[in-house]
């Protein structure tokens, strides 16, 4: 909360041991927002600080300190012929050099945090000033505040150059004071120093401007402060994933995905075990230090039909790491295998991404039920992970843990806070696809069965089946035969449905496709 400067250069008075009533700060006026002091420091040298800031003068009077503001009316006209001698003419007029283009102010911002910030003054019109100058100040102001204390600085300098001079009066001018602004020869000017002597007082006085020590600027708001960085990591997200491949090269073993991020910046990755027995014991562990992208809904998502885009759901979710970025895509790219993400269980892709607030995202224009995953309604709370193989752990596993609950911990290393999760594992990566385009015909007493195999390698023409596919297992009516060819002549039963599956030398038959004749 700012203070009143008047209380402020108050209270510097009392701490430093001068008693109340011997000095006055009520002409004062203007508000501190902090100050950067110093016990060793004397307590002058902070009433410099605040007199430079806010434009006024200690000056005795009397018995007593009073802080005299600038910018305030003359107290009298000098009268030319109370001068004794000639000093008017020792005028001293300021080098050029002395006006700065560019003057920048350091301070404290009341919204920037512990780090100095800076305010400027620029007068690049004016062909008298060059180079720039830096100014340092203690106090804690804010943004305009700055600003206008830059700009004011500036003025005050510039009018400043146009020089000082002395003259001596008479002890009928006893009255005057150093920062009483006087007028001599139509100049207005501020009275800087005093030195009394026998029937005589020397003043030095130097020009001075009523309107500069006025401002209406606006200050550049400065950066917001860093957040602070964590020190000790904090724990990790695990996510299961019982999916199919996303990369040929992960055929070659049966296993599934996990997907790991952390909870604070300062996470460095993880130590994964698993456990067969519920968490009772851990028989394998390994370290990684592999991130994707993961998050949650913030709303839900309706279900959609898979054959066509869906283009009318939209949903939001919130990442786990603010500093995560989603992308849009084209329909040609979601076709392509980009921006595939899970949700719940149902893979999808999607084209549309907007950032509403820091790692608050709405995503739509979705394919969905991609790679034989089912279209569901998800609700709010719901998983997300960006499918993207590189930031993807893949756990090679043996053919005895399907079907079986596998439990896995995931251990943030330099903290060592855990987080445990268990799925059962169905061995999603070896299912084989539905058969396509199955269809049928009666000649002869026959029933022709023809079908088109579904590869899960490869892409675009150049496709195959996975390394453990062992043909197709097709039942009429309940009755089973396996055939290699993607074709079977069965003498006809009459009504009959029919069901079509590859097989899988590991997982066994895949869903089915179907018909009835």
């Amino acid at each position: 909360m700012p203070y009143p400067l008047y209380a402020v250069v108050a209270e510097i008075c009392e701490r430093a041991g001068l008693p109340f009533g011997k000095f006055a700060t009520s002409l004062l006026e203007g508000y501190v927002s902090g100050m950067q002091i110093s016990n060793e420091a004397p307590a002058f040298e902070h009433i410099q600080e605040l007199a430079k800031a806010f434009f006024f003068d200690p000056v005795n009077r009397g018995d007593s300190l009073v802080f005299t503001p600038r910018g305030t009316e003359p107290v009298m006209t000098i009268d030319e012929n109370d001068l004794i001698g000639d000093s008017y003419d020792e005028k001293t007029r300021r080098s050029p050099e002395e006006i700065v283009r560019v003057l920048n102010l350091n301070y404290y911002d009341a919204e920037g945090g512990i780090d100095t910030c800076k305010q400027t003054s620029d007068r690049s019109i004016d062909t008298r000033g060059e180079g720039e100058k830096n100014i340092e100040t203690p106090l804690v102001l804010e943004t305009d505040q700055a600003a206008q204390i830059a700009v004011i600085m500036h003025k005050v300098m510039i009018e400043e150059q146009r020089g000082d001079f002395e003259i001596t009066l008479p002890d009928s001018y006893l009255k005057l004071t150093p920062g009483d602004v006087v007028l001599f020869r139509g100049d207005r000017c501020r009275i800087d120093e005093v030195s009394l002597d026998n029937g005589e007082q020397k003043y030095k006085l130097i020009h001075d401007r009523k309107s500069a020590y006025q401002s209406q600027a606006f200050g550049v708001a400065p950066m917001a402060p860093p957040a602070p960085v964590p020190l000790v990591p904090g724990s990790t997200y695990i996510e299961f994933i019982d999916a199919p491949i996303l990369a040929s090269g992960d055929d070659s073993q049966l296993g599934y995905y996990i997907a790991l991020a952390g909870s604070n910046s300062a996470w460095a990755g993880a130590t994964v075990a698993l456990s067969l027995d519920g968490g009772q014991n851990y028989i394998e562990s390994d370290n990684t230090d592999i991130e994707a992208v993961m998050g949650e809904l913030t709303t839900s998502l309706a279900s959609h039909k898979p054959e066509i885009p869906d283009t009318h759901n939209r949903v939001q979710l919130r990442l786990y790491d603010s500093d995560d970025a989603l992308e849009n895509r084209t329909l040609a790219d979601l076709l392509n295998r980009q921006n595939r993400a899970l949700i719940g269980n149902e893979i999808v892709s999607f084209g549309e991404a907007e950032e509403i607030s820091p790692g608050l995202w709405e995503i739509g224009f979705f394919l969905r039920g991609r790679l034989d995953t089912t279209p569901a309604n998800h609700p709010a709370g719901t998983r997300f992970v960006l499918l993207e193989r590189n930031t993807l752990n893949f756990i090679a596993t043996e053919r005895y843990n399907l079907g079986q609950t596998l439990t896995f911990r995931a251990t943030s290393i330099g903290s060592g806070k855990e987080t445990v999760t268990s799925s059962t594992f169905n061995g999603a990566s070896h299912t084989e696809s539905a058969p396509a385009n199955l269809s049928t015909h009666r000649a002869n007493g026959q029933l022709v069965i023809n079908w088109l195999g579904v590869g899960r390698l490869g892409g675009r023409a150049a496709f195959d089946q996975s390394q453990n596919f062992s043909g197709y297992r097709v039942t009429v009516n309940g009755q089973s035969s396996d055939t290699n060819a993607t074709s079977l002549t069965v003498t006809d039963p009459g009504a009959a449905t029919i069901q079509v599956s590859q097989l899988n030398s590991i997982t066994g038959a895949g869903p089915a496709a179907q018909i009835t004749v």
